[in-house]
């Protein structure tokens, strides 16, 4: 089959996937892995410092507002790495989530190619 001979909407489908070596996604999900513990360490660290969840710390400062002291706008500083690290791990989760079914799929569609033979 050239490439001719292939419909423009498979031809579309094709342009949104890129062949990686198995063994690069290995390491892109070993890398993300390592980046969502950085970050899961973050906010389990201020877990334990406010005894909270991040969003009752921020309820905290939006009803109480944030005191003008140095422990006021430390903890403004904490809820604001709070808040990334929190983001930073679902984009993290995500990531993961999508090359790991990547990688459930090509195993799927490989058992399915080798038994049509």
């Amino acid at each position: 089959m050239g490439a001719a001979s292939i419909s423009r909407g498979h031809q579309l489908l094709l342009e949104q996937f890129v062949l990686v070596r198995k063994e690069i996604v290995f390491k892109l999900v070993q890398r993300l892995k390592e980046d969502l513990a950085f970050y899961e360490a973050i906010i389990e660290r201020f877990k334990r410092r406010y005894g909270c969840e991040l969003a009752d710390l921020e309820e905290r400062i939006e009803r109480e507002g944030v005191p003008t002291d140095a422990e006021g706008h430390r903890i403004w500083e904490d809820s604001i790495e709070w808040r990334n690290a929190t983001e930073e791990a679902e984009r993290v989760r995500e990531l993961l989530s999508e090359l790991e079914e990547a990688l459930e799929r090509s195993h799927e569609r490989l058992a399915e190619h080798l038994r049509a033979r």
